[in-house]
């Protein structure tokens, strides 16, 4: 037994705390993440369970799971999962077996050593499944599972906790998924997998089958929902799933997993922590019972992050909560009004700071700020000739983005530039060469970090007419 860590409440404990409605996060970035042909050493799963922990906040020793791994693979995987063991001291840490009872006993002597260790192992509920993995039918299954079961709960002695997933629930029998949950909760199991395993799901055929599941459910099950997004709704899926009373989720950092992979835990935590008191309603819970108010959402985006890096993965512009795009501004009316064209408050939760790029949409008003926030004051009619010089670059180039500094030092050797700082304010004309040279050397010279002010008549007559029609 690892004595140097303090050691969480043993078996019961999550079981009590999805009875009381708190949110718990099983994070799957280790393990169903590895089948996105992704591989995290020892020490960058520690990372990012520690990251994922801090997320969490004061609640993560009760309602965050680390899936550490799986330990059938081979000596390797056996060595990150027992690095991870020795390292987390906060939450529960799990495993996950086949339904081989070499497995199971293999990974209850590992979890020995966790904080708070967890086995979960894998029962195919449909028929297809059942037959691919254990040459038996659904029913056989089951009785594999019980038997498997009695068996973990006995050589675990009271230190590790079983619990069981029902895979592939999309093509099995809702009542028989019901009555396997039942049954094998009565047997010990103290949390039941609910898992699409093929991503098939859809969400109004979903609801029906969860809620055929749900209802059938004895008041002692306690569900883990597991859904994959290779049709792009795993969120919707989980959404669902908690509006029907579940409340642990099995997802991954950038939704990594099998195929197309899992729900994203980035998404999943920023929906609810960006949710409104009426949003959360209609889910039926609140953010109190949920835990949100001790969570630290503002870690989300640095989290997912540091997942990116260490996976060489870069996130997207798109990519909802974490992506490059979020609180920024492009375009000339979300410009005038933020808020109008935000959906939650990006700084105020995640604290990301809004950010103004200039692109081929850019209008006069975006040049000036995005020129005001590198220490330059830009008139009217100077925005304008430069928002102009920043459309034709932009289309000549092909790439949306310009760089503002490049464009100005590439601005007409007759243009007299001064600075808003008036302690540093040159009055003398900046001379072509030395602009020529900034531009080569990739920098603008404090000459030209400051107001273009254009000569009367000298612009050319295209550039008016645009200006006019602005």
């Amino acid at each position: 037994m690892n004595t140097a860590l303090p050691r969480h409440p043993g078996p019961g404990a999550l079981p009590e705390t999805l009875r009381d409605g708190r949110l718990v996060l099983c994070e799957e970035v280790a393990r169903d993440g590895a089948q996105a042909k992704t591989l995290l050493l020892g020490p960058q799963r520690v990372d990012l369970f520690r990251r994922t922990a801090d997320v969490i906040g004061e609640h993560a020793d009760e309602c965050l799971v680390s899936m550490v791994g799986f330990p059938a693979i081979g000596p390797g995987e056996v060595d990150c999962v027992r690095q991870c063991l020795e390292a987390l001291d906060v939450g529960y840490q799990q495993v996950v077996c086949r339904t081989i009872e070499r497995d199971l006993v293999q990974c209850i002597e590992l979890m020995r050593d966790a904080h708070a260790g967890r086995v979960l192992f894998v029962v195919p509920a449909s028929r297809p499944l059942a037959s691919a993995m254990l040459h038996a039918t659904p029913e056989e299954a089951l009785e594999e599972a019980v038997r498997l079961l009695r068996l973990g709960l006995e050589e675990a002695a009271g230190e590790v906790s079983i619990d069981v997933c029902l895979a592939d629930i999309g093509r099995a029998e809702p009542d028989a998924v019901a009555d396997a949950a039942n049954r094998l909760t009565r047997e010990g199991a103290e949390v039941i997998m609910l898992a699409d395993t093929v991503g098939r799901l859809h969400p109004l055929g979903h609801r029906d089958r969860l809620t055929r599941i749900t209802r059938r459910l004895e008041p002692e099950v306690c569900v883990h929902a597991h859904f994959h997004n290779d049709l792009g709704l795993a969120l919707g899926l989980n959404l669902q799933a908690l509006e029907l009373g579940h409340r642990m989720f099995g997802t991954s950092w950038l939704g990594l997993g099998e195929r197309s992979g899992l729900g994203n835990t980035e998404e999943l935590l920023g929906v609810l922590a960006t949710a409104t008191d009426g949003q959360l309603k209609d889910l039926g819970t609140d953010r109190a019972r949920l835990g949100i108010p001790g969570w630290r959402p503002e870690r989300i985006v640095e989290t997912a992050r540091a997942a990116a890096a260490v996976l060489d993965m870069p996130r997207r512009v798109t990519d909802p909560f974490v992506g490059t795009g979020v609180n920024s501004i492009s375009t000339g009316t979300p410009f005038v009004a933020p808020e109008a064209f935000q959906p939650y408050d990006a700084e105020g939760v995640l604290e990301v700071p809004r950010r103004v790029e200039l692109t081929h949409l850019a209008s006069t008003r975006v040049v000036e700020e995005v020129a005001r926030g590198l220490g330059v004051e830009l008139s009217r009619e100077a925005a304008a000739t430069i928002r102009d010089r920043i459309k034709a670059e932009a289309y000549a180039s092909g790439s949306a983005r310009v760089d503002l500094e490049r464009v100005l030092s590439r601005a007409p050797a007759e243009a007299q530039l001064t600075r808003r700082d008036q302690k540093a304010q040159l009055d003398e004309q900046v001379h072509l060469d030395e602009l020529s040279l900034s531009a080569h050397q990739g920098e603008l010279p404090p000459k030209a970090r400051q107001v273009l002010q254009p000569q009367p008549g000298e612009r050319p007559k295209v550039a008016r007419a645009r200006q006019a029609r602005a």
